[in-house]
């Protein structure tokens, strides 16, 4: 029989409410009893919306009831503080991107998950996404070829949903959202060694940077590069990957990959033929998609990462995302900050 792992989710803010809480729920190795908010209304709220029973306000509290692990889902500032102390208490933790704010905060979570034994995982969903898994298989497969370069594009509008406390992190926006570029870089070219970055901030415009731009040299000759614009009409962001023999863009927010192989000539038919193949697969995605939406489980790869988390606590397999990796893409988007503020 499959055992069922106790799990307390910390923060009830919307990647609590909208990632989460329905991933956690809709595994059947995972049974959700516990929910915990320093601010006791929000708690409450999300408890009841979800059927959830346990309801804290007091982290000390909830870490004494008997959970097996929890997920962090609060702001960046005290994600070293929480997982710390759970895994002090010899709770597992799955932590949300960023692993912390800063290095030495990252360090601290890493030695307390080494000598408390427990399993510290990160939380780079889009790395298990239907649509990056594809592009990896593809990779794997050979059928790009060799990956000469990829490139994270995020378009970002002022008039989202965003979290109050993000002009406080170190860049702004930059600082919370770039890890999924960063993560996505890295899986693809090896290496994240900063060869420029440079930043935009356009007074009167509220946002700390109003965008930012920066390449990365990998392994073998491979670049990467993210650009991410925080003052745009709308929000989108895509990831491109070009090899020797292929093509792709990934539609993160639809979770869809568009690719398409090595032209012979450019000649118009075979333009159109490209166009079309394109428009065939974005609308296959868009009705995948649709599909997931409908049935409330279209989490962008936070399902399958929970699943391979669990595996591990269950047989010492590999985390899907290692503390160390976690530290090593901190590092970056620290990285890329110093390369803009020397």
């Amino acid at each position: 029989m499959t055992r069922k792992y106790e799990v307390g989710v910390v923060g009830c803010g919307s990647i609590a409410t909208e990632r989460h809480i329905p991933a956690l729920q809709a595994n059947p190795r995972v049974s959700l009893s516990t929910v915990y908010d320093h601010h006791w209304p929000n708690a409450e709220k999300t408890a009841e919306d979800f059927d959830i029973v346990n309801v804290y306000d007091d982290y000390d509290d909830f870490l004494s009831s008997d959970l097996d692990l929890v997920t962090v889902s609060t702001p960046p500032f005290t994600h070293a503080e929480y997982s710390v102390q759970a895994l002090e208490s010899d709770t597992n933790v799955l932590c949300e991107k960023p692993m912390a704010v800063e290095l030495d905060d990252a360090r601290d979570m890493v030695s307390a998950a080494e000598d408390s034994k427990n399993e510290l995982g990160i939380v780079h969903n889009f790395l298990y996404s239907r649509s990056v898994r594809k592009a990896r298989r593809l990779v794997q497969s050979g059928k790009f070829g060799d990956i000469q370069y990829v490139k994270g594009i995020q378009f970002s509008s002022p008039r989202r949903d965003l979290p109050s406390w993000y002009t406080d992190l170190p860049g702004g926006l930059f600082f919370d959202e770039s890890p999924h570029l960063l993560y996505l870089i890295e899986a693809f070219i090896g290496d994240l060694d900063v060869v420029n970055a440079t930043s935009q901030q356009n007074d009167g415009s509220g946002q700390p940077l109003d965008s930012v731009t920066a390449t990365f040299e990998g392994t073998e000759g491979r670049q990467g590069q993210l650009s991410m614009i925080f003052n745009a009409p709308l929000s989108e962001w895509f990831f491109v990957i070009c090899g020797t023999k292929r093509l792709a863009v990934v539609d993160i927010f639809r979770d869809i990959i568009i690719h398409v192989g090595k032209e012979k000539s450019h000649s118009p038919t075979e333009v159109l033929q490209t166009a079309l193949s394109g428009i065939g697969q974005f609308g296959y995605g868009i009705f995948q998609s649709g599909v997931h939406t409908i049935r409330g489980d279209l989490f962008f790869g936070f399902g399958i990462l929970l699943d391979q988390y669990l595996n591990s606590i269950e047989s010492s397999a590999e985390l899907p995302v290692t503390p160390n990796q976690g530290y090593k893409i901190l590092n970056g988007s620290h990285s890329v900050i110093d390369e803009i503020t020397q």
